[in-house]
């Protein structure tokens, strides 16, 4: 699931913008606030040494020149504040005073085995050291005319419990940065980047040669979109111009042929050939005059406005079904059907009648004897899918991406046809906002699959 999310996330330009700037402030914001906590850390280390230092130099003047119950209140005085502990060790390393904060324990064995391993202090510099989360200060002092030690202790509890809390302060600030900083963020590169899907959804709607008319304008445009804008205005003009060209060719030339063949079956007729070859010659001229109604054809599709009108599909699909069961009946083919009903659909009724029947008279023509036909009929997620689907000789994997150019034939082609069936049938279904896709196996069968969306 979080694959699915990351992947459908960076599949758009707004999606990675919005990603890599939010790891990036992410980033930004993670190293700030650690160069802060560890400027804070050292900060509160020097802090505890600087205060442990001028404490045990202080209990140092107090031991020297203070005896008894007034030297002990005098250091006790050290140790009102929290996590403060105070030890004075005689020259045999016993300790002859010991006072702690009320939060501290006693010192133990280690802490004090740690303090006499530094009788050889220098006197005017204090030993720092840290044993059981005590940060310890000593020097060395007199003491009953001997050299004793003074240690100031300060708990690194403390420290911690500061720092931690510091951080937890600089991460909530940092979370409440982190989501408005990223909301405006994603709001300014969804404005910055609008343009540019407004180029990817205008040049969505070209979809076919009828759209080709369109023009991707958008408004404010920087100096990159206006020249992906431009480039892409000048394309469309040059296809619509390729593709008008083309129409104009095909029914020039189709209507150029029907004179002469019209004027040639007359005469064929009238002429005393023998009987079966002037009947073949007159279908080898109705089969030209048929590829010349359908060159017209092909050319007023997309040209021409249409006649629409509220087409029950399922009406349609049904007669069609009724009839490729007659058409079937030679091969002995089994026509199976799973039709819904009241699929309705804006179209021209003509048109869309020849689209279908080509493609079910050739899931007729094609099939073996015996072989299986299914016509189906249906609404998913609000569109509507026609599929036809048969158990015939199939279409080669070299043969397949061409079968709906104009003229083609295939390899296995056993129909006499002009090649312009499917083409035709592709044309007008796209000229209704339907898409067709097809897939077949040699020997296996083929499936085409008509989308109405």
């Amino acid at each position: 699931m979080k694959n699915k999310l990351l992947q459908k996330t960076t599949n758009t330009l707004r999606g990675r913008l919005s990603l890599w700037y939010i790891l990036s402030v992410s980033l930004i914001i993670l190293l700030s606030l650690t160069a802060v906590s560890t400027l804070f850390w050292i900060t509160l280390q020097d802090q505890i040494d600087h205060h442990v230092h001028t404490v045990v130099n202080e209990a140092k003047q107090i031991v020297e020149n203070y005896q008894g119950k007034e030297r002990d209140e005098l250091i006790k005085n050290f140790v009102t504040v929290r996590g403060m502990t105070v030890v004075v060790l005689s020259p045999d390393g016993s300790a002859i005073l010991e006072t702690n904060s009320p939060d501290i324990a006693s010192v133990t064995e280690h802490q004090l085995q740690k303090i006499l391993t530094l009788r050889s202090l220098y006197e005017s510099t204090p030993a720092h050291f840290t044993e059981n989360n005590i940060r310890f200060a000593a020097l060395p002092a007199k003491i009953n005319a001997g050299k004793g030690i003074v240690a100031v202790g300060y708990s690194t509890q403390i420290l911690y419990a500061t720092f931690y809390k510091l951080i937890s302060i600089i991460i909530a600030v940092a979370v409440f940065l982190i989501i408005p900083i990223t909301v405006i963020g994603y709001k300014f590169l969804k404005k910055q980047l609008l343009p540019l899907e407004n180029i990817a959804n205008q040049a969505r709607l070209v979809s076919g040669t009828s759209s080709l008319s369109k023009r991707i304008n958008i408004t404010s445009p920087t100096e990159e979109l206006k020249t992906i804008q431009e480039a892409l205005n000048t394309m469309l003009t040059k296809l619509e111009e390729i593709f008008k060209s083309e129409r104009e060719f095909f029914s020039d030339a189709a209507h150029t042929l029907k004179t002469p063949l019209a004027i040639l079956k007359s005469q064929i007729e009238n002429s005393n050939l023998i009987q079966g070859k002037r009947e073949e010659m007159l279908k080898t001229i109705d089969n030209a005059n048929e590829t010349a109604q359908d060159l017209i054809l092909l050319s007023k599709i997309n040209n021409k406005p249409q006649k629409l009108e509220t087409v029950s599909l399922t009406n349609l699909i049904t007669d069609l079904s009724e009839l490729a069961e007659t058409l079937g009946e030679n091969k002995k083919l089994n026509i199976s059907k799973d039709i819904e009903t009241n699929i309705l659909l804006k179209a021209d009724k003509r048109l869309l009648q020849r689209a279908l029947s080509n493609i079910i008279f050739n899931s007729i023509i094609y099939n073996k004897e015996f072989g299986n036909v299914h016509i189906g009929l249906g609404k998913q997620k609000n569109k509507i899918i026609v599929i036809v689907k048969d158990t015939g000789i199939g279409i080669t994997k070299h043969d397949l991406p061409l079968v709906f150019s104009r003229f083609f034939r295939g390899s296995n082609n056993i129909d006499k046809g002009s090649g312009l069936g499917l083409a035709i049938s592709k044309a007008i279904l796209e000229s209704f906002g339907a898409k067709i896709n097809i897939s077949s196996s040699i020997n296996k069968g083929t499936t085409i699959s008509i989308i109405f969306s």
